[in-house]
């Protein structure tokens, strides 16, 4: 393959990784106080119910944990705040978004790297495949197929 090829090929691709990282990254906040409640509340599971969170759910606990975050939220604490006071009350467990640090960051980087894997894989098999093709019939070769051919 040639250069220019290969370069083409590596601008897409940090193109396409710099635009999935940004989409990361990037996130708009929330525009009034109800609505930032709202997102602690859906990320935020019920510690009694299994696997709801606390804005679906009937629970008297779960009702009891949404009025605590819309008077954490009115208090003008930080999400980080009221999720470390909610896994503080109920435990690490109520937090249906892993940390991004630790041990727990491999939740967030291993899919990444399986697909960049895969993707890098799938080019090399294509690569290999494709340059295969660009093979060269040699006389030999005819020579036994012509036989074959004569044999039937």
């Amino acid at each position: 393959m040639n250069i220019r090829l290969w370069f083409s090929w590596l601008c897409v691709m940090i193109v396409a990784c710099g635009s999935l990282l940004v989409a990361a990254v990037a996130e708009d906040p929330p525009a009034t106080e109800a609505q930032r409640a709202y997102e602690i509340k859906a990320t935020i599971l019920c510690p009694v119910c299994d696997g709801q969170n606390v804005l679906e759910s009937n629970a008297p606990v779960a009702t009891a944990i949404r009025a605590q975050v819309d008077e954490l939220v009115e208090q003008g604490r930080s999400d980080e705040e009221i999720r470390a006071w909610m896994a503080r009350q109920y435990g690490a467990d109520v937090n249906a978004i892993p940390p991004r640090s630790g041990i727990a960051s491999l939740v967030w980087i291993v899919p990444v790297f399986v697909a960049v894997v895969s993707i890098g894989a799938l080019v090399f098999a294509f690569v290999r495949w494709r340059a295969g093709r660009e093979l060269e019939v040699s006389d030999e070769d005819l020579r036994i197929v012509r036989a074959l051919r004569e044999k039937k």
